[in-house]
């Protein structure tokens, strides 16, 4: 199989939002589905595609923001989709699901952890159609979030290898 491209920033889908990609400089690939609220916390357009930054200083911080919302960190585009396809097992890392709601008054963090997608309760969805952060903290404290004061606190935030 030919590498898959790694310009690519964002990537519409057909029926469903928008996958987003950055490229840390330690390695590996962050990969979210985005909705609404986060193409706008990421600054992302949502009409047309975007790209990498060339300078990865510049990709680095985007990395840190993508983490922000809960992306996963793979070895590369392959090994996601490999997993996807039934070739190999996810790793317990590369199951794990995460979810963050940041308060507008720059304090804290809301985060919901969860195994896998499989442990999300059936309605979760409805998640992605919160209007704004408010909103998206209040169905999150619905599900039992925890509020973290200090971000530093919250590994997954730093960690830059998986």
């Amino acid at each position: 199989m030919d590498p898959l491209p790694t310009t690519e920033r964002t990537v519409f889908g057909n029926t469903r939002g928008c996958f987003v990609y950055c490229y840390p400089s330690t390695g590996g690939v962050l990969i979210k589905e985005a909705d609404l609220l986060d193409m706008l916390f990421l600054s992302l357009p949502r009409s047309h595609v975007s790209h990498r930054s060339s300078s990865a200083e510049e990709e680095d911080k985007f990395c840190n923001l993508l983490r922000r919302i809960g992306a996963t960190w793979w070895p590369s585009k392959e090994d996601e989709i490999e997993v996807l396809v039934g070739m190999r097992e996810a790793t317990e890392e590369e199951e794990k699901v995460v979810v963050f709601g940041w308060p507008t008054d720059g304090v804290g963090v809301w985060v919901l952890r969860y195994k896998s997608d499989r442990e999300m309760p059936r309605d979760f969805g409805r998640i992605s159609l919160a209007m704004n952060m408010e909103e998206k903290i209040q169905m999150m404290k619905e599900y039992g979030a925890t509020f973290m004061e200090d971000v530093t606190q919250v590994k997954e935030l730093y960690d830059t290898s998986g």
